[in-house]
């Protein structure tokens, strides 16, 4: 957690890119498709394992060593050790490496999907928070002028300049305006408690929003949309994620047709063993030709027993049940839609370009429109105040002007933070920092 009550939009964006358990769920997919990237590597290999057993055989059987029938208890030991490579399989196993990388790459990117997916919600709940302390500011200014106009109403009753009608409206119109106090301060807190729920931030955790200086441009240039595609295309994580998924529903069909090729491979092995049943023969009797016999010691059995092998094996397929062909139909269909994806894809981000690029212009004309509204409602409104205070416009044409005045501030100030959105927005798709 940032050590601080206030934060920047910078702050809020380091925090939820280290905390966000949404985040750190997209990178553990990510390690799991570089794991598999990593075994398709170590798959090319030879394989090599070793085994051994001891074991006792009781009653008849026979012994493996010496091939004849005993009824003795006999031990027996056998110790080797095996290897196998593939030597071609159809390019199946560099096929399977490929597809791999790009189902790391693909993976990749969709983490940074979700990342930019957060950020620009953190920054929609950053400006949504700048906008409702505004906000706040606003009807405070509003309630704090009626709160004036309440007390310079009470003392025009007091020495009878007005009826007490008058008051009364005046205190109705200021009981209004707190209530819509009231309301924008809980919209403000509630803008603060959706902001703490995107940082995964307690409830209770206290905190404020550095608020940052920001200025908008009396003139807009419309940027161009084309441009702004072939941009965002190359930076955007969206476009490149559909392309390493062609790319890898590509290699799976290529790995699908390899299973029409032969399949050779090697084996080999080294073994030796042990019984005790056997003996060794030490010389033959001169008269009876009758061969003499001693215990056969342990490492000389394994020395003597020593046995090794090695074979080719040729698989063709013929006819497996079809599987063959089926897994290469659904590999083909896998292709299509990956690549239906990548033009959904396309297709998608060009709209959202082109809908971006509108709505800023018209943000940004928005804004320039309420900004006049303002200008022209706080004149009328300094005149209208003018003459209420010589009596000579109502309380209700006074009230009537001010809401009207405080309508357009709050208009002015929505259509401020909807342009910065709305920039923002295309500055994403530009691939510059969100931040202000």
């Amino acid at each position: 957690m940032i050590a601080q009550q206030s934060w920047s939009l910078k702050d809020c964006l380091k925090h939820a890119a280290e905390n966000n358990l949404t985040i750190k769920q997209a990178a553990l997919n990510t390690s799991l498709s570089k794991n598999a990237l990593t075994q398709s590597k170590l798959a090319v290999l030879p394989s090599f394992n070793t085994n051994a057993s001891h074991s006792f055989n009781f009653g008849r059987s026979v012994d493996p060593y010496t091939n004849t029938f005993t009824l003795d208890k006999v031990r027996n030991n056998n110790f080797g050790a095996s290897t196998s490579v593939t030597l071609f399989a159809g390019f199946q196993n560099i096929n399977n490496i490929r597809m791999s990388n790009y189902d790391y790459l693909a993976s990749k990117y969709d983490a940074e999907k979700i990342a930019n997916d957060i950020s620009i919600n953190i920054i929609t709940a950053f400006l949504q928070l700048m906008y409702n302390k505004e906000l706040v500011e606003v009807n405070e200014d509003k309630l704090a002028l009626s709160r004036l106009q309440v007390n310079r109403v009470s003392e025009m009753v007091d020495v009878g300049r007005l009826p007490k009608g008058n008051l009364l409206d005046t205190e109705s119109q200021m009981a209004q305006e707190e209530l819509q106090l009231i309301n924008v301060q809980n919209q403000l807190d509630i803008a603060f408690l959706n902001m703490k729920q995107l940082l995964d931030l307690d409830a209770s955790y206290s905190f404020d929003i550095t608020v940052p200086e920001l200025s908008i441009p009396e003139s807009y240039a419309v940027r161009n949309s084309e441009e702004l595609y072939k941009t965002a295309s190359g930076n955007l994580p969206d476009v490149k994620s559909a392309i390493a998924k062609v790319q890898s529903a590509e290699r799976s069909l290529a790995i699908a047709q390899g299973g029409r090729s032969p399949r050779l491979s090697l084996f080999g092995s080294i073994g030796t063993g042990y019984s005790d049943a056997r003996q060794k023969i030490t010389g033959v009797d001169s008269l009876s030709l009758v061969p003499t016999y001693s215990n056969y010691p342990f490492e000389e059995q394994l020395e003597d027993n020593v046995s090794q092998s090695f074979s080719f094996s040729l698989s063709i397929p013929i006819f497996n049940a079809w599987q063959v062909n089926s897994s290469i139909s659904r590999a083909k269909i896998g292709v299509l839609q990956s690549q239906y994806n990548l033009q959904q894809a396309e297709n998608q981000l060009r709209k959202q370009i082109e809908q971006a690029n509108a709505d800023a212009l018209a943000a940004h004309k928005k804004y320039l429109a309420s900004q006049k509204s303002v200008q022209a409602l706080s004149e009328s409104f300094r005149y209208i105040e003018e003459k209420y205070n010589v009596e000579l416009v109502s309380t209700y044409e006074y009230n009537d002007a001010k809401n009207r005045l405080f309508r357009a501030e709050a208009d002015l100030l929505q259509s401020k933070y909807d342009y910065i959105f709305k920039i923002k927005i295309l500055d994403f798709y530009t691939g510059d920092e969100l931040t202000f």
